[in-house]
């Protein structure tokens, strides 16, 4: 069961059948995320009854004056939650699924070293169905537990851990859109997993006209099926 989870993919379904599944997906994942406002969402129907899902909620954006008080500045602070949920009959087993969240920035033109900055103070991840998340390793192998539990909506209680402070800096395109992740390929096991942030610091340097910020959750089997979801554009 588990061989064809991974090793074959459905490119196209009979209408009918991909509004079952998202019917059934749905019925499974919003429960456990029942007491957070689900932003958008993307299902990808696999062979052999199995589906995946990636999720955000709980999206804020706010924008802020810049501290160095430049027209080519922008910063602002989110906040948001990604959840990734396998279903079937294979979900449970499932091993090596990958976790890219992140912000696509656009604006007009740039300036010649324009970066884009993005701080993260912590990352809450719970993780549910015995899920682990890999958190690679540039971070310390005994992240720092909060000593608290996460309530998943589901009956299941974790252990709450914050990743370590990150900051993520990317050199700015002349002009269009740049990709700024956050998380970036992390691995985890099992058929579900939540990942929480709070008060992440974005700033940009150098783009002339209005900054636009996109975020968006990547979610890729071990076969590589990929369901990718977009979040509402904010505008500086």
């Amino acid at each position: 069961m588990l061989s064809r989870f991974f090793q074959t993919r459905t490119v196209t379904a009979p209408r009918a059948a991909a509004v079952d599944a998202v019917a059934l997906v749905g019925s499974l994942v919003y429960p456990a995320v029942a007491h957070a406002d689900l932003d958008n969402a993307r299902v990808l129907v696999l062979d052999g009854g199995n589906t995946i899902e990636v999720a955000q909620a709980d999206t804020s954006i706010q924008w802020y004056p810049p501290l160095d008080s430049s027209p080519l500045s922008a910063e602002f602070f989110a906040d948001g939650t990604t959840i990734v949920t396998l279903a079937g009959p294979d979900a449970d087993a499932a091993t090596g699924t990958r976790l890219t969240v992140g912000y696509q920035i656009g604006y007009p033109l740039s300036v010649p070293g324009a970066t884009a900055t993005l701080t993260t103070p912590g990352v809450d991840v719970g993780v549910d169905n015995g899920a682990d998340l890999s958190l690679g390793t540039e971070l310390p192998a005994d992240p720092v537990s909060v000593g608290v539990d996460v309530d998943l909506g589901t009956g299941t209680s974790v252990d709450a851990s914050v990743v370590p402070e990150q900051h993520v800096t990317v050199d700015l395109e002349p002009g269009g859109i740049t990709d700024v992740p956050i998380v970036e390929d992390r691995e985890f096991d099992g058929a579900t997993l939540t990942v929480r942030f709070a008060g992440i610091h974005g700033a940009v340097s150098g783009a002339v006209g209005p900054v636009t910020i996109r975020p968006y959750a990547k979610a890729v089997t071990a076969s590589n099926d990929v369901a990718i979801t977009y979040g509402k554009p904010s505008r500086s």
